[in-house]
């Protein structure tokens, strides 16, 4: 006796189906596994010289312009002096938003250094919250993991170049008011209690 042609094609889909369920699991792992968050970041209002170039910083990271073996680094320091310097305040705010602590403090050191940008005392209270993505900070042969606010307060605001900081104030003011220093500090010294 024959078969029904139905029961043919059920058997044969029976046999497919677990082989397309793996297939299909693998290729959602592999994706999963190789997404960074940073290709679903907004680059609208970006240009795209200042695009490139936080693309080739965003693996970097900072340094203290000397790596290990006593190598310069300098080539990188002033791909992130170019890109705060060049950068428009609104590409600077756009790239506090990228998911990279590198990327992210460029932003926010070049909103700082921008001398036209009044929102300073702002963004710099921003960043003691932005906890999320870490800098990481060579000089020499050391490398420190940052947070973005702890890397601005200590070679930024306070220049200082050694690790933990000897003083706790400003020193640089990048025209921030007295009361601005205080209300900087309290809020930073609060976030690492």
């Amino acid at each position: 006796m024959r078969k029904p042609r139905y029961h043919i094609m059920q058997n044969r889909f029976s046999i497919l189906f677990p082989l397309l369920i793996i297939i299909s699991l693998g290729i959602a792992i592999i994706i999963s596994s190789s997404f960074e968050k940073g290709w679903s970041h907004n680059w609208s209002g970006v240009s795209s010289s200042v695009k490139d170039s936080v693309l080739m910083a965003k693996n970097i990271g900072y340094t203290g312009g000397i790596g290990p073996n006593g190598r310069s680094l300098k080539k990188y320091a002033e791909s992130r002096n170019w890109i705060m310097t060049n950068a428009t305040e609104s590409e600077l705010l756009n790239l506090t938003k990228y998911p990279n602590g590198t990327i992210k403090a460029i932003g926010y050191e070049g909103l700082i250094r921008k001398n036209k940008f009044n929102e300073k005392v702002d963004i710099i209270l921003k960043s003691i919250d932005d906890k999320e993505f870490k800098v990481f900070y060579s000089m020499g042969c050391q490398g420190y993991e940052l947070e973005i606010s702890e890397y601005l307060m200590r070679f930024v605001l306070m220049d200082e170049n050694e690790l933990p900081p000897n003083e706790q104030e400003l020193d640089i003011d990048f025209g921030l008011s007295q009361s601005d220093k205080t209300k900087i500090m309290t809020a930073y010294i609060e976030r690492h209690k």
